[in-house]
C-alpha cells in the first residue's frame, strides 16, 4: 500500500476534480443567458471527456509498473522470491490490489456525483442510470488496460519496456495491417487503399475505439463484456508468464528466449513496412520503396539486437539478416508477379448483382450509427447500380482500366487532370470486390458518356432526389441562395417542394454528357432544409435544367433565383493575350485589370445577360472578364473565345 497507494488516491482526487467539481462550476449559480447550461448530458465523459480518457489510459499502466516492479529488479526480485510466499499469491494480491486501487476512486466519484446531482440548476441534467452507466464504463475498461500492463510486463524484465510494450500492443494490430495495405498498392494494380484503411481499422485501437464508444454514449453491453473477457485472459495468460519466468531475467529486454526471435524479426518486418511505405509515397517511385525496405529493415534488424544485447556492437549478426532478406525478397516477388491474379480480375457480367461506382469511396465504409440526423448530422448510405445497362457499362469502362493500366502520378490528381474512382462489385455469392484507380476521364469520355447518360445513372445522381430518401423526411423548406445578391427564397410548401423536386428530376434527365462536364457556373445553390435551419442536402441550379427554369419563372421566382443584368453595374472584358491563370491579386484588387490598355467597358444589360449566362468556373481562358455587381464586390472570371460576341471581338483585339 505505501508503494502504489499514493497513485489510487491521486487518481481519486483527478476523478473528483474532473467530475463533480466541473459539474458544480458549469452547472450551479447563474444560468447562462443563450440557454448554453439548458441541454441534459447524454453521458458523463461529456464532461472534460479528454481528460478522463487521458487518466483511463495512463494511470491503470503507471499502477500494475509499480506494482510488479519488484520482478524486473535483481535485489528486489530476489527478495521477494525468497519468503514461504508462492508466486501465485503474489500475483493475485498485486493484481487483486491493482483493482482496488482502480475501482474505489470510480465508487467515491460516482457517489459524490449522486450526491451533488440535486444541487445543480438543470433539472435532470444526468440521471442515476447515467452514473451507473459511467462507473461501470470506467471500472471496466480501467481493468482492461491494467490487465494488458501486466501481461506485458510478465514478458520483459525493465519497467521502461512494460510501459511501452502495452501501447505497442495495443495499436500493433492495427498498425502492421495499415503497413501492409499501403504496400500492397505497390504491386497489385487497382488495390483500393483508402477503401480498406477507412474499413473500421481504427476499432482495432483499443484508446480510438474506447474513445468513440464512450463519447458517443453509444457503447453495447456486448463491448464490455468483451473487454471484461479479454482482461481476464490477459491476467490468466499473464499469470502463467509470471510462474515460468526466471529470477534471472530482471534488467533484460525480452524474458523468454523463444520470444527473442519474434521480436527482432517482428521489429525487422514494421520497420520495413514503415520505411517502404514513407518513401514510396513521398516519392511515388517503386525505386525508392525498395530503398526503404532495405533501409528500414536494416535500421529494424540492428535496434533489435541493440535492444536485446543493451549494446551497439551487434554488427556480427549478420546471418540472421540474410536469412529475413532471402524470405522478404520472395514474398516480394510473390506479389509483385501477382499470383493470385489480383490486378487482373473482373468479375463475370452473369455473376454480378450490383455495383458501386463513384470518385468518393467514403461511403462504402462510413457508420450509418456514427450519424445524428436530429444534429443536422445526415447520413448518405452507398448506391449500388443494378440496372443491367448501366451495370455493363460500368463494367466496360473498368475492362479498359485493367487493358490500359494507365500510370497517373500524384501531381495529375492534385492539379485535378486525373481522378480517383472506385468499383465496388456485390456478387451472387455474396461476395464482395472492390478496387480503385486513377485515371484521366478525357481518355474515356466514350465510356463515362453512356454511364452517365443512363436513366439509372440520372436518377441517384442527387440523393436528395431519391424517392426512397429516408433524409427527406426532415426537409421542412428549400431556400435558394444566389451569390452576389442578398436574400433567399424560401419555399415551405410541401407540393411547391414536391413540384421543384420533379423539376429537377426532368432537367436531369435531359441533360448530355456535354452537360455534366461544362464549365458554366450554376445561378445559384437549392438547398434543402430542415426545421432547425440546417442544410440536409444541396442541388446546384445548373444553366442547363430547362425544366427548372420553366418552373421557377412559372412561380415568378427565376429573376430571384439568378443574377439579374439590373444586378450589375457594369462589366469589363480584356483580351487575356499571354494566357494568364487567374491570380489572386486580380480578384482582391480587380483594378489591376479594368486600368489595362484595351480594355472594353459594357453597360449594355442584353450583353451583360450573355455574359452572366456563360459565367464559368475555368481558371484560364482566352479573355478575362470584371464584373462589378451593385452589392457585392466585383468577380473576375475568365472566358473562351467561343463565348464572347463576334461584334465585341473585334473591339478587344
Amino acid at each position: 500500500m505505501r508503494n502504489v497507494g499514493w497513485i489510487g488516491a491521486l487518481y481519486t482526487l483527478v476523478l473528483l476534480f474532473i467530475l463533480p467539481l466541473q459539474i458544480i462550476l458549469r452547472y450551479t449559480g447563474e444560468v447562462n443567458e443563450n440557454g448554453m447550461y439548458t441541454e441534459k448530458l447524454k453521458t458523463l465523459f461529456e464532461v472534460v471527456g479528454s481528460l478522463q480518457f487521458l487518466f483511463m489510459f495512463t494511470v491503470p499502466v503507471v499502477l500494475a509498473i509499480f506494482l510488479f516492479r519488484y520482478i524486473q529488479t535483481k535485489s528486489a526480485a530476489d527478495y521477494i522470491h525468497s519468503l514461504p510466499i508462492s508466486r501465485g499469491v503474489l500475483f493475485w494480491q498485486n493484481v487483486l490490489l491493482g483493482i482496488v486501487s482502480l475501482v474505489l476512486p470510480v465508487i467515491i466519484s460516482a457517489i459524490v456525483l449522486f450526491l451533488i446531482k440535486d444541487s445543480v440548476n438543470v433539472d435532470d441534467l444526468y440521471t442515476l442510470k447515467l452514473i451507473l452507466r459511467w462507473a461501470i464504463d470506467t471500472i471496466i475498461l480501467n481493468i482492461f488496460v491494467f490487465s494488458g500492463a501486466v501481461f506485458a510486463g510478465m514478458f520483459t524484465g525493465m519497467s521502461i519496456l512494460q510501459g511501452a510494450f502495452i501501447y505497442i500492443l495495443f495499436i500493433l494490430p492495427a498498425a502492421l495491417i495499415q503497413f501492409f495495405i499501403m504496400n500492397v498498392k505497390f504491386y497489385w494494380y487497382g488495390f483500393a487503399t483508402t477503401y480498406y484503411s477507412g474499413r473500421n481499422l481504427q476499432d482495432l485501437v483499443p484508446f480510438i475505439h474506447i474513445m468513440d464508444l464512450l463519447d458517443s454514449g453509444k457503447e453495447s453491453y456486448l463491448s464490455l463484456v468483451i473487454y471484461a473477457i479479454v482482461a481476464c485472459a490477459l491476467c490468466f495468460i499473464a499469470f502463467i508468464a509470471y510462474q515460468k519466468r526466471s529470477l534471472e531475467i530482471a534488467t533484460h529486454a525480452i524474458a523468454f528466449n523463444w520470444l527473442k526471435p519474434i521480436f527482432i524479426y517482428g521489429l525487422t518486418t514494421c520497420s520495413l513496412l514503415l520505411w517502404g511505405m514513407y518513401f514510396g509515397e513521398i516519392k511515388d517511385s517503386f525505386k525508392w520503396l525498395i530503398f526503404g525496405y532495405v533501409f528500414g529493415s536494416l535500421l529494424g534488424y540492428i535496434l533489435g539486437h541493440m535492444i536485446l544485447a543493451k549494446t551497439w556492437r551487434v554488427f556480427d549478426k549478420w546471418k540472421g539478416y540474410l536469412l529475413f532478406v532471402a524470405a522478404a525478397i520472395i514474398i516480394g516477388i510473390g506479389l509483385k508477379v501477382d499470383v493470385f491474379g489480383y490486378s487482373s480480375y473482373l468479375p463475370n457480367q452473369e455473376n454480378i448483382q450490383s455495383v458501386y461506382f463513384d470518385e468518393d469511396d467514403y461511403s462504402l465504409t462510413d457508420n450509418p450509427k456514427s450519424h445524428d440526423p436530429e444534429n443536422g448530422d445526415y447520413y448518405r448510405p452507398p448506391y449500388y447500380y443494378s440496372d443491367k445497362n448501366t451495370v455493363n457499362f460500368i463494367r466496360a469502362l473498368h475492362k479498359q482500366i485493367i487493358k490500359d493500366q494507365p500510370n497517373i502520378s500524384k501531381r495529375e490528381i492534385q492539379s485535378g487532370d486525373a481522378r480517383e474512382i472506385t468499383f465496388a462489385y456485390n456478387l451472387k455469392n455474396d461476395k464482395k470486390v472492390v478496387r480503385q484507380y486513377a485515371v484521366r476521364e478525357a481518355d474515356y469520355k466514350a465510356f463515362y458518356k453512356r454511364i452517365i447518360e443512363t436513366p439509372e445513372y440520372k436518377n441517384h445522381s442527387f440523393y436528395i432526389l431519391e424517392r426512397d430518401n429516408k433524409n427527406m423526411r426532415y426537409v421542412k423548406e428549400v431556400q435558394i441562395n444566389v451569390m452576389y445578391k442578398s436574400g433567399a427564397i424560401v419555399i415551405k410548401d410541401p407540393n411547391k417542394i414536391e413540384d421543384l423536386k420533379l423539376a429537377i428530376r426532368k432537367s436531369i434527365q435531359n441533360q448530355t454528357y456535354e452537360d455534366t462536364q461544362s464549365n458554366q457556373q450554376s445561378w445559384s445553390s437549392i438547398d434543402f432544409m430542415d426545421g432547425n435551419g440546417r442544410s440536409v442536402d444541396s442541388i446546384p441550379f445548373e444553366k442547363s435544367y430547362k425544366e427548372v427554369e420553366k418552373w421557377l419563372k412559372h412561380e415568378k421566382m427565376f429573376e430571384s433565383a439568378r443574377v439579374m443584368p439590373e444586378d450589375v453595374s457594369n462589366i469589363v472584358v480584356l483580351k487575356n493575350k499571354d494566357h494568364e491563370i487567374l491570380q489572386n491579386a486580380w480578384v482582391d484588387t480587380p483594378s489591376i485589370l479594368t486600368k489595362r490598355k484595351g480594355a472594353l467597358t459594357i453597360k449594355d444589360s442584353k450583353q451583360i445577360d450573355h455574359f452572366l449566362s456563360h459565367t464559368t468556373i475555368q481558371e484560364q481562358g482566352d479573355y478575362i472578364v470584371v464584373f462589378r455587381y451593385k452589392n457585392s464586390s466585383p468577380e473576375v472570371q475568365m472566358f473562351d473565345a467561343n463565348t464572347i460576341p463576334t461584334e465585341l471581338k473585334e473591339k478587344l483585339k
